[in-house]
């Protein structure tokens, strides 16, 4: 998962919209990407969010995710990143399903 801060000359809507219409087609193509999920924070009342949106992205393995890091889709992507953030932290994470 990852946490992204929009650039500050980007307005919700920009940054939704560069996300969705231009970077999202790119990081589809990364070898191994088993899931890419989009989620834009919603604004909480009279406040700038801390983060603007959250990315989940599912590969196999560790092996298979730092392949696709480092393929030319994956370093297309994440150059493409620095367009429409200012700023970005990654977690990588075990999920546990509950229910």
């Amino acid at each position: 998962m990852i946490l992204l801060k929009k650039k500050t000359t980007f307005s919700d809507e920009q940054f939704a919209k560069y996300w969705l219409e231009i970077h999202a087609p790119m990081a589809k193509q990364m070898p191994g990407l088993r899931k890419y999920a989009v989620n834009i924070v919603k604004r909480p009342p009279n406040r700038e969010p801390e983060y603007n949106g959250v990315v989940e992205l599912w590969f196999d393995d560790i092996a298979s995710m730092k392949r696709a890091f480092t393929s030319p889709e994956g370093t297309a992507t994440q150059k493409d990143t620095e367009a429409f953030t200012s700023g970005l932290t990654t977690m990588y994470i075990d999920e546990h399903q509950i229910v």
